[in-house]
């Protein structure tokens, strides 16, 4: 079982070496590939639930143009611990 394993390991870090020495495109290149292919196929998931697809490069971000800044504010005197 043990010997399985290892031998499993041992297969998958070869392949992984040998992947990035052989790689034939940029680094940078890829992850931009698997983006829009990843955005087609969520376009085609949402085209087949009948919702409205998503921007590639609204994708990142959630849906929103930029991130806004997570900026919280309490009112005053709604803090539990002070209204004793």
């Amino acid at each position: 079982m043990f010997g399985l394993v290892r031998a499993t390991l041992r297969a998958f870090a070869i392949g992984a070496a040998v992947g990035v020495l052989f790689a034939p495109r940029p680094g940078a290149e890829t992850r931009k590939m698997l983006n829009e292919r990843i955005a087609s196929f969520m376009n085609q998931i949402l085209e087949t639930a009948a919702l409205p697809p998503i921007q590639p490069d609204r994708a990142a971000t959630n849906g929103h143009a930029e991130r806004p800044a997570a900026k919280r504010t309490r009112a005053a005197g709604t803090d539990a611990r002070a209204s004793s």
